[in-house]
């Protein structure tokens, strides 16, 4: 029917991005990650169901995830001065922590969230084909509470989307989006970077552009 409007209210955003050139680039994180790995076997327990959480990253010290971030801090301005209009300098802008998963075969990440941020991040360094899709969920708590039955999914019945990996892939994200990964089934390690981003609040904050 032509004479129906639809007022899509208060819209999560998950930005998209390939970053150019990431091939080089990603060799040389996945070396750094796997180095990391061999110093520090055990690892942390976070989200991760049987795969391996690095411990945070030197940001500062360490030239390859230096290179990692200059790929993308254009993007990350463009998300939080352009789309998400945030009243800020681009000097602002902290990345306040970043690490790695490896999920080998038959491992996933629970459902969760990165409490304390403004947005948090995805990008895949490594990401064979069934190496696990991302899943956001609706944080509308009340709407997932009860809903008659379903005829089809769209953007305004679905309760989850779910988002495939891709090598060079980065993912933007409001941190307060609850979001899984599901299980590799594939024969290869899938290997993600994730990072949390806030915006400065003070002058004792670090900054990484």
């Amino acid at each position: 029917m032509s004479d129906i409007n639809i007022y899509k209210l208060f819209p999560v955003p998950v930005f998209e991005k390939k970053l150019d050139n990431h091939e080089e680039l990603n060799k040389e994180l996945e070396k750094y990650i796997y180095n990391l790995k061999k110093e520090n076997p055990a690892g942390l327990v976070k989200s991760n169901a049987g795969g391996w959480h690095s411990p945070f990253f030197n940001m500062k010290d360490t030239v390859v995830i230096k290179k990692f971030i200059s790929s993308f801090n254009i993007f990350l301005q463009k998300v939080v001065t352009d789309y998400m209009s945030w009243k800020c300098e681009p000097k602002d802008i902290v990345i306040l922590s970043m690490w790695s998963i490896i999920n080998p075969k038959n491992t996933f990440n629970i459902r969760h969230v990165h409490p304390n941020s403004a947005l948090s991040a995805a990008y895949y360094v490594k990401a064979k084909k069934n190496s696990g899709h991302i899943s956001f969920f609706d944080p509308k708590e009340v709407k997932t509470m009860y809903h008659p039955p379903i005829k089809t999914y769209n953007e305004l019945s679905s309760e989850a989307v779910t988002v495939e990996p891709e090598e060079g892939k980065l993912l933007l994200f409001p941190a307060y989006l609850q979001h899984s990964v599901k299980e590799n089934l594939s024969d290869e390690d899938r290997i993600v970077i994730s990072f949390n981003v806030n915006i400065a609040k003070g002058n004792n904050q670090v900054h990484y552009f």
